[in-house]
């Protein structure tokens, strides 16, 4: 008999061990849970979040659940849960909602670095929707957000690995045929039981004010729900939450879990009360304790907030509101560039600094160019074509998202491009040299970006200032034209009115001069000056050189003139070249620079060279003692020319 039992001890110990997980709550402690950033226990409960801005915090059962049967990648496990929690708002009147908090299963302890408050502490614009995060939540969302496609601001949602649900409710019960809406930030304690079934593929989720009975009917059910791919084989799980720039209590009261039937059920005859909204006459008590309090301190605090209000304070004027759209809050961009600090600097000049920012809401990659307007007239003008100019939709324009204006400061902000500009990554040495295919390309961005605003758009713009320091490259080194803070507009069959000369010296076209009147020919005059800065690899106006090369558009005639034109391409390009685009280039870039506005091609013309949909018609060199007319052979254009005209060699 002993041995008989031996045998069995040791069958037994070979076995492997019940991998059911099952717990219950009614009072939390320390030793069972894992806490994360803000997260702590008070009074016997959960507190994911506290009354601050920009937290979030994150508990969970301290030892992994395990979620798929061991070596099974199609066979996740059932389980089941439930639990009270209850969102308490701000203590504003009325009270406003904060951003929610998430039921979670999920492979790590940590959350992902740098999580935003717009993600429920989850994920960030990095990893959301990525299928390595094997994540699962239930959201209880009390804000409405566009970019995850929420339905309202007072939903329950069901999220896989992304924070646009798979399938959401407005929050609610049913009772019978109709359901009862249920405000998850009353402040109340809330009840909510998540069930799935691994053999079925459903999963359901209810909610019902807490000591309500269960309702039937579940908020949301999902059949075929296969979370096979989600699910590893050793999950967490637990809780999750965020505030963001208005604060909220997250708080669970109670809480069980199993892998094995229905989850424990809960005690609900002693949840904690100190989370439910406070009553009005209580509200009004700390109201005037605390506006004695601030009397106190009103003479000590009033310098401060003096201060403060006015280091962030917007200046608003009345007309300034029918832009309002796109007006950012200076506070916001203080922040996104982190006081404007010298490190955030992108680049400056005349005009000012451009900043790297990335704003706070929602983590969005910015560029801030800070500006100055003398007058309340030239501020408004410029105001209105900002955001004219913000409608602006173009894979080759750098898209304005909006503007911000402090006294005599004005910022426009834009998409920030992490490549930089076209200058630096042709004239820095310590770059890499740009290969003549991703050039050639980089030119054929541009003029789609020029076509579009002088053709396609609603209205004419003239650019006013194309440069090889305002074609800005993204991650995949695409060319968007940016800095519309010169840009003019009118209708397509106006005529644009004069005003002063703007622009870069050794980009501006020569007619300005004499008549001030920003047209799109001088917009060709600039980008053609372009053209030939991007095949030569050197400046306009070089005054390190002789007199003879010191112009580049001049040197590069001369080289024409004595059938050496490819002696001009960049050197350090060596012989990486496409000879015949190079060539292509450097002549369209003397007709787009010809003196004379009628004699150069428009931009759907360049485009059709550039594309080699039309023939690069014979190029005519001007002299300024006066000329005849020949025409363009593809087109029918007029090309003002001299005797003394060569043929494109």
């Amino acid at each position: 008999m002993s041995v008989r039992i031996l045998v069995i001890l040791v069958l037994h110990a070979c076995l492997p061990a019940q991998a059911h997980t099952s717990f219950r709550f009614n009072k939390f402690n320390i030793s069972t849970l894992y806490q994360v950033e803000i997260a702590s226990i008070r009074s016997g409960a959960i507190c994911l979040t506290n009354q601050s801005q920009h937290v979030s915090g994150r508990v969970l059962y301290a030892q992994p659940v395990q979620m798929k049967e061991p070596n099974s990648r199609n066979m996740s496990s059932s389980f089941s849960t439930t639990f009270v929690f209850a969102m308490v708002p701000s203590s504003s009147d009325p009270p406003r909602s904060g951003d929610g908090m998430a039921f979670i299963i999920t492979p790590s302890k940590s959350p992902v670095e740098q999580s935003s408050s717009h993600f429920l502490g989850l994920l960030n614009t990095s990893n959301i929707g990525k299928p390595y995060n094997h994540l699962f939540a239930v959201e209880f969302d009390t804000i409405f957000n566009e970019e995850h496609l929420d339905i309202n601001d007072n939903h329950v949602g069901v999220d896989l690995n992304d924070l646009h649900s798979v399938k959401s409710e407005t929050a609610g019960y049913w009772i019978g045929s109709q359901i009862q809406e249920l405000d998850l930030n009353s402040g109340h304690n809330i009840q909510a039981w998540i069930d799935y079934d691994h053999t079925q593929q459903r999963l359901n989720v209810t909610i019902v004010k807490a000591g309500s009975p269960r309702p039937q009917k579940p908020l949301i059910s999902l059949k075929n729900m296969n979370l096979s791919n989600i699910f590893e084989e050793e999950m967490y799980v637990g809780f999750s939450a965020a505030t963001g720039t208005v604060v909220e209590d997250h708080c669970v009261l109670a809480w069980s879990f199993s892998t094995n039937g229905s989850a424990p059920a809960l005690d609900m005859s002693n949840l904690p009360s100190l989370f439910m909204r406070k009553s009005s006459n209580s509200r009004l008590i700390a109201a005037i304790t605390t506006a004695l309090v601030l009397v106190l301190l009103l003479l000590i605090a009033a310098a401060v907030f003096w201060w403060r209000r006015n280091k962030y304070r917007d200046d608003t004027e009345e007309w300034e509101m029918e832009y309002w759209p796109h007006r950012f809050n200076y506070k916001d961009l203080h922040i996104a560039t982190k006081g404007f600090r010298d490190e955030q600097v992108l680049g400056s000049g005349g005009f000012g600094r451009v900043y790297k920012g990335v704003l706070p809401a929602n983590g969005l990659e910015i560029a801030v160019k800070s500006i100055f307007k003398e007058s309340n007239e030239a501020m408004k003008e410029f105001i209105a074509e900002i955001s004219s100019l913000g409608r602006l939709q173009h894979r080759n324009l750098v898209r304005i998202r909006g503007y911000c204006r402090k006294g005599t400061k004005f910022f426009i902000v834009y998409d920030y491009m992490p490549n930089g500009s076209l200058d630096k990554m042709i004239f820095d040495k310590t770059k890499s040299v740009l290969a003549w295919a991703q050039r050639y390309r980089i030119l054929k961005d541009v003029g789609a970006g020029l076509l579009y605003l002088h053709e396609e758009w609603e209205k004419r713009v003239v650019h006013r200032d194309i440069k090889s320091s305002n074609v800005l490259l993204d991650s995949e080194l695409n060319g968007k034209l940016g800095d519309f803070g010169l840009a003019r507009l009118y209708e397509h069959r106006g005529d644009p009115e004069s005003t002063r000369v703007v622009g870069t010296l050794g980009y501006i076209a020569p007619e300005l001069v004499h008549t001030g009147k920003a047209t799109p020919r001088a917009d060709v005059f600039s980008y053609g000056i372009l053209m030939l800065e991007v095949a030569c690899g050197r400046r306009p106006v070089d005054s390190s050189l002789d007199a003879s090369q010191m112009v580049m558009v001049d040197w590069v005639r001369e080289l024409y003139v004595k059938g050496r034109l490819t002696d001009a391409a960049d050197a350090n390009l060596g012989c990486e070249y496409v000879e015949d685009e190079m060539e292509k280039v450097l002549k369209l870039g003397l007709l787009c620079c010809n003196p004379q506005p009628e004699a150069r091609p428009t931009m759907r013309q360049v485009l059709q060279i550039i594309e080699g949909e039309v023939s690069l018609p014979p190029v005519y060199l001007y002299e300024m003692s006066g000329g005849s007319s020949s025409s363009y052979p593809s087109t029918g254009v007029s090309y003002a020319s001299t005797s003394n005209t060569l043929e494109g060699r």
